[in-house]
């Protein structure tokens, strides 16, 4: 478990209706501080420039997926070892299997309760190792 609360979370959406509802959520129930970035091809040098305690990763964006955002994240040394939560709507199984095993803290189903998202990203976090 981090000996350390979750405070700051960097989110890669390219829907701003979700963006908006994901940034509400976590920094007014949540009380964390949120970066939002829009475009994937620019995510690895925002999440750096930020540096934040997890990085929530959309399944499907256009111009870059979420997993391959997160296998380009695994190969930079300053996002390597972050945690990474998914948000998908239409993940498979097999593919959340496969991301878990290639070190994806997790995933969160939409749609999302709001109000519930901050005590699902934290009792991600509190797992951990």
């Amino acid at each position: 478990m981090p000996n350390r609360p979750l405070n700051r979370v960097c989110y890669v959406e390219d829907d701003e209706d979700i963006q908006r509802i994901v940034k509400l959520s976590l920094e007014k129930v949540g009380k964390m501080t949120v970066e939002l970035v829009g475009d994937p091809t620019r995510a690895i040098d925002a999440i750096k420039a930020f540096g934040p305690d997890l990085v929530l990763l959309d399944w499907m964006m256009p111009g870059m997926d979420g997993p391959t955002l997160f296998r380009r994240m695994k190969e930079q040394p300053e996002t390597q070892a972050l945690p990474v939560v998914f948000i998908t709507a239409k993940a498979a199984q097999t593919d959340l299997s496969e991301l878990a095993a290639l070190g994806a803290a997790g995933a969160i189903s939409k749609p999302f309760s709001p109000k519930d998202l901050p005590d699902q990203l934290r009792a991600i976090w509190a797992k951990l190792p």
